[in-house]
């Protein structure tokens, strides 16, 4: 069991069981959103985040760890708002938002990490998710380049 399952036992038994959880983090710079490469397609961009493991104290903890290995950004946790949260295919996935971060783009990870706009990752193979995204930002007044 998921150890933030373990101290809210009753948000996870309202998913069904076997329910995966992800969560993947927006940075936004001057309209541009922070995008990561899949590893094995580096033309092929979606938002920095993953799956939450079995050690994470939370959601949002998960997604910190999730950018900071990805993409050698440390994020503030208590800046992170949740704005897209779907269920789908034994999936229950969390978007945030992060206003407040530190660091520079720094990974060893095998894949590319970049600001870019909100088109190239609703090109990726996650369009439609980031779509889904970028209309909520966009109809809370957050201005991102399309």
């Amino acid at each position: 069991m998921l150890d933030f399952c373990k101290r809210d036992l009753q948000e996870c038994e309202s998913y069904p069981e076997g329910t995966k959880f992800t969560v993947q983090g927006v940075l936004l710079k001057d309209g541009n959103v922070l995008a990561v490469s899949r590893k094995t397609d580096h033309q092929d961009f979606g938002l920095p985040g993953g799956k939450v493991d079995y050690t994470d104290y939370s959601l949002e903890s998960a997604m910190a760890r999730e950018i900071l290995e990805e993409t050698g950004i440390e994020v503030n946790m208590d800046s992170s708002s949740v704005i897209f949260a779907m269920h789908r295919n034994g999936y229950m996935g969390f978007t945030y938002i992060i206003t407040e971060w530190n660091g520079e783009i720094y990974t060893e990870e095998p894949h590319v990490v970049k600001w870019t706009t909100f088109n190239e990752i609703i090109n990726g193979s996650f369009g439609i998710w980031n779509s889904l995204v970028a209309d909520s930002l966009e109809s809370i007044g957050i201005k991102i380049n399309r």
